[in-house]
């Protein structure tokens, strides 16, 4: 009588989860049942990790409720902003370019019930980062201050509505972006100010320097270190309610009834705003939606020199593979506005790297120290190149898209196909590894012994994840994915991301030897023998001979697996 209702909107992607994990093969079934149990080793990783980090600041005496707090409010304070740019990001698609939105709006469905269907669509999607982060942190506040079943219970009231009122934000600043500009121009606008606002949170976050918070010995004075401590966030801002409510919780506290209703009745209070807004700009908006914006880049000269010179080298076969991929990265802005993700996260790295306290480090210690820093620094530079990798190689494949029945159907074999998607992905991959590692020893000041074993691993790393990434994104692609983001987030891409760092760990295994024959050297003053330097040698060589071998290995594997794929 009164046409579809919300959950009748909202039933057809919950069922499509389902029928999606029901009728799948068993490989990718038990792919997802390694994902699901990976996230809930991640969860419980974070959990005792932020347990472990509260119990250290409880240490503190006399200000360890007022360090607990702290955390507190900046880590709500991190949660809602990030939050905030999400669902921006997030509604534009379901609000504006969902594929199913042509349909919707053709039947009988009124606007009020396709706003709230895709307003709980669109919190669905943004907030896993809460479920993630958020849970295991306010249960660790909860299990560390022993807190009664009251904390529990705010918590079912406070989240919600934390949740609520980013979304709110996100859908009316979405919907004022798509009114003055088309929709797939809003939504890339968005992707390179998420990055930059990511990029300037976490540079703010390490030039405050948080760590200094657990030595009061850093501050001028004990005033000082007390009034940093008790400074707190405005007082009409969600986090700060959130805080309040939280904080009187735990330490059992009467209710701050002001603050929660605050949190509460602001948040029925945006969703009610943001709906009435909706109502207002909505038709106008969507006339705007489908406009697409002229390929500048994809199309300059300054790009077409770059491809002939690099095309210099490679087969013949690879040409137009690679030539097609170049154009259509930066045809996208949210694929080539990556570049500044990967120069900032190489500036954040190499100053996290240059602002580490050396002068901890004295007598003769101190070089070995240093030495086996530099060689441990390598496997969070592995880690890093592990994330690059599902971004840029792991989504090759997938990237094609509904389009795969194009190379499908050429006179090409998936292996060339292949290896000219990782060749191109290499790139990004070898400036990556080599200038955090180089540039990362050089800083530690260690022998020139350090920077050859820096230089092999990064090169090594780097061909070996390129062809893991690529060839296990061709066995397990995903062409239905609206973007390469969301293609970069599935089951199959946490689980390359666990064998890439299972890789990582075991390169720097085989390298351990060598690098103890000479820190041990080093230590007590002594040359190394003919043997150790024919051991070393070995070792070293073996670690490219496995990265080689795991890159082609990789993408023989995928290309067996490649043809049999359909969009």
């Amino acid at each position: 009588m009164g046409g579809p209702g919300v959950t009748d909107l909202i039933q057809p992607r919950v069922q499509g989860v389902w029928n999606t994990f029901r009728r799948a093969e068993a490989g990718r079934k038990a792919i997802y049942v390694g994902s699901v149990t990976l996230i809930l080793l991640f969860w419980c990783a974070c959990f005792f990790g932020l347990r472990f980090v509260l119990d250290v600041f409880m240490g503190v005496e006399v200000f360890g409720p007022l360090l607990t707090r702290k955390l507190l409010e900046i880590l709500l304070l991190a949660l809602f902003t990030l939050l905030c740019f999400s669902n921006t990001v997030t509604s534009i698609s379901t609000f504006y370019l969902s594929a199913d939105l042509e349909l919707l709006m053709a039947l009988p469905v009124r606007r009020s019930v396709l706003f709230y269907a895709r307003f709980a669509d669109t919190i669905l999607q943004s907030s896993w980062m809460m479920a993630m982060f958020g849970l295991p942190l306010f249960l660790a506040y909860g299990v560390v201050y022993e807190a009664g079943w009251q904390y529990f219970a705010l918590l079912v009231l406070v989240l919600p509505a934390f949740v609520v009122i980013p979304a709110a934000i996100g859908v009316t600043v979405a919907t004022l972006l798509v009114r003055l500009i088309p929709a797939r121009r809003a939504r890339e606008f968005m992707a390179i100010a998420g990055l930059f606002g990511l990029i300037a949170i976490v540079a703010f976050i390490r030039l405050l320097r948080p760590e200094r918070f657990i030595d009061p010995q850093a501050f001028e004075s004990l005033a000082a270190y007390v009034a940093e401590l008790q400074s707190p966030t405005p007082a009409l801002f969600p986090p700060r309610w959130a805080s309040d409510v939280l904080i009187g919780g735990l330490r059992g506290q009467p209710t701050h009834w002001i603050d929660l209703g605050l949190l509460v009745v602001g948040a029925v209070a945006a969703a009610g705003v943001v709906r009435w807004f909706y109502a207002l700009v909505y038709e106008r908006a969507w006339s705007h939606s489908q406009e697409a914006s002229a390929p500048r880049l994809a199309s300059s000269s300054l790009l077409d020199g770059f491809l002939r010179w690099f095309l210099v080298p490679l087969p013949r076969a690879w040409h137009p593979i690679v030539v097609k991929d170049v154009r259509a990265f930066f045809r996208d802005p949210s694929q080539w506005s990556q570049v500044f993700l990967l120069a900032s996260l190489i500036a954040i790295y190499l100053f996290s790297v240059s602002v580490f306290p050396f002068d901890t480090f004295r007598g003769p210690m101190a070089r070995t120290a240093r030495s086996a820093l530099a060689f441990l620094n390598l496997g969070l530079t592995g880690f890093v190149m592990a994330g690059v990798a599902i971004r840029f190689q792991f989504v090759a494949v997938s990237a094609e898209g509904r389009a795969f029945w194009i190379p499908r159907s050429a006179p090409i074999r998936a292996e060339v196909f292949l290896r000219a998607k990782a060749v191109l992905g290499l790139v990004p991959m070898l400036v990556v590894g080599l200038v955090l590692s180089v540039a990362s020893t050089a800083l530690l000041d260690t022998s020139s012994f350090f920077m050859v074993v820096a230089l092999l691993t990064a090169f090594g790393l780097a061909v070996a994840l390129s062809g893991l990434a690529v060839g296990m994104g061709a066995v397990w692609p995903n062409f239905k994915a609206d973007s390469a983001a969301r293609a970069a987030a599935g089951p199959s891409a946490m689980m390359f991301m666990v064998v890439g760092l299972f890789f990582v760990g075991l390169v720097l295994a085989i390298e351990a030897y060598p690098v103890f024959l000479v820190l041990r050297s080093g230590l007590i003053d002594q040359h190394l023998t003919l043997q150790d330097w024919g051991s070393m040698v070995v070792l070293l060589f073996l670690a490219q001979v496995l990265c080689f071998a795991t890159a082609n290995y990789s993408i023989r594997w995928g290309a067996k697996r490649l043809w049999f794929h359909t969009v």
